[in-house]
């Protein structure tokens, strides 16, 4: 089966005919085989049968914060730094997420860049 075309900034999520936008994606969670996709314009959020590692190749922008979590560098409020080993990022939908050890690094050098 050939790989379909998508344009920028679109993300073909299985089940869905039509690319979603990722400008209104806030953040994915990985669960297992599945993903929830959190929207910026909805409370709602969206379960796929698709692993994070499936979204992490579709979405080169987002930038993976820690072995569950791919996150849209728009919507990201705060980093705080709280030790030299640990980071947090505020999210402007109000969750904090932690940011693994061995990725500190490079969050830090994507988002302040």
């Amino acid at each position: 089966m050939a790989k379909q075309q998508v344009q920028t900034g679109f993300v073909l999520i299985p089940g869905y005919r039509d690319p979603q936008n990722t400008q209104r994606m806030i953040r994915l969670e990985g669960n297992g085989n599945y993903t929830i996709i959190h929207f910026a314009d909805s409370a709602k959020f969206l379960m796929v049968a698709q692993t994070l590692r499936y979204f992490e190749e579709q979405i080169p922008d987002f930038i993976r914060v820690n072995k569950s979590a791919l996150v849209n560098p728009a919507f990201v409020k705060d980093i705080i730094r709280t030790s030299s080993k640990s980071v947090h990022l505020h999210m402007t939908d109000g969750i904090e997420l932690l940011v693994s050890r061995r990725r500190i690094n490079d969050v830090t050098t994507k988002l302040t860049a």
